[in-house]
């Protein structure tokens, strides 16, 4: 075995991923250690190919227009006849296309003349996630969520804290109470955090982000948001459920609808299922599944446009899918999620724009790599800041 797999690196490659599906016969697995003991460049090998296919299942391409379909045309050919590991890299790596301005997420490899190199590796840019919430009672009591389990009294009003599903569960009730108390959920930039609320609403809350809303709800289903969530609103005709962002509301009876609103005076509402209205000074706009209000300073009145409401939705699911999106707002994400500071060195480079699929879970150097190389920039730190440049 250690003589075939010098032979190529299509066939050292074929035998790391036999080894990583663990279809390789004892003998060979034993055969496969001592080869990959015998060599750093062996091990350095299995590493990439490892990392190759963390990079297919969390690279995903969102193929529009040309590239759309040029991977077409791949996937015909890999469909008529089998294909080698390293020429489908190669052949997956000649369709991308820069239409405009926009840069497509894609799994780019370089070759020299003994093995491929992979472009996305390691980074030492240090971790800052975190999945922490903070829950402030209507009297000013503060819970750090992510430090407490199990049930949350407030004077009668019942909560279930589940930190496995970052879940804050209130006991669902039909009965009106005398009195409303309002609770704060803040979560900081990094968390993120999933209400069930009373009525048996859920909400998902973004980084960044603060919701105030009833432990349980009266006559009237209200709740102020800053910065972004997600709801699905339960049902109940009796009583409307209506979002507060600034001067804004968002008035649904059942739905499923996104609110982003980060920057001052400005609102994002995307509608996933149903039907919501908008109202902004006096004018009001009735939203249909994959439209999208628009509420801008600059802007008179409310803009409704086309969209596709998955992408705007996505974030729930612990994935950011962008198309034709500028720079800065994927770094804005970023920010958010990973709780660093990211500047652009120069303004021009925040308009560049991409498509692709960040995923929450990966590591921020993973990502980080990935946007250098396909956007053609670098990301320089320094202290708690990370400066976006040219690449030099």
């Amino acid at each position: 075995m250690e003589k075939n797999l010098e032979r190529s690196i299509e066939e050292k490659i074929r035998r790391i991923k036999a080894c990583l599906d663990g279809v390789l016969s004892p003998e060979e697995e034993v055969e496969f250690l001592r080869w990959m003991d015998s060599s750093p460049k062996n091990r350095s090998l299995l590493e990439r190919v490892r990392d190759e296919r963390v990079l297919l299942e969390k690279i995903r391409f969102r193929e529009r227009n040309d590239l759309e379909k040029g991977w077409d045309s791949i996937q015909k050919k890999i469909r008529k006849r089998p294909m080698s590991f390293v020429r489908l890299m190669r052949y997956a790596a000649a369709i991308v296309v820069f239409v405009a301005f926009t840069v497509y997420f894609h799994i780019v490899y370089v070759f020299n003349a003994n093995e491929p190199v992979m472009i996305a590796t390691s980074f030492s840019f240090p971790e800052m996630k975190s999945k922490k919430a903070i829950l402030v009672f209507d009297d000013g009591v503060k819970v750090d969520l992510t430090k407490r389990t199990g049930r949350l009294d407030n004077e009668g009003n019942m909560a279930e804290i589940n930190n496995i599903d970052r879940q804050l569960v209130y006991k669902q009730t039909e009965t009106t109470p005398l009195e409303v108390k309002y609770n704060t959920l803040s979560v900081p930039r990094g968390g993120e955090y999933q209400l069930i609320l009373s009525d048996g609403t859920k909400v998902w809350v973004n980084a960044e982000s603060s919701l105030r809303y009833p432990e349980t709800f009266g006559e009237k289903r209200e709740l102020i948001l800053t910065g972004e969530a997600y709801f699905e609103v339960a049902k109940d005709s009796t009583r409307p459920f209506i979002v507060y962002v600034g001067d804004n509301a968002i008035e649904v009876l059942g739905t499923h609808f996104n609110v982003v609103s980060y920057k001052k005076d400005e609102v994002y509402t995307t509608l996933a299922e149903g039907m919501v209205k908008v109202s902004h000074n006096g004018q009001s706009v009735i939203l249909n599944p994959d439209e999208q209000a628009i509420i801008e300073p600059k802007m008179s009145g409310i803009k409704v446009r086309e969209v596709d409401a998955s992408l705007y939705v996505s974030w729930i699911n612990g994935r950011y899918e962008f198309r034709d999106t500028e720079l800065e707002n994927i770094a804005a994400q970023l920010s958010r999620w990973y709780d660093v500071d990211i500047r652009f060195a120069a303004e021009e480079l925040k308009h560049k724009r991409l498509a692709g699929v960040i995923y929450r879970d990966e590591e921020l150097g993973f990502t980080i790599k990935v946007v250098e190389r396909v956007a053609n920039v670098r990301f320089i730190r320094e202290n708690n800041t990370i400066y976006i440049n040219y690449l030099k």
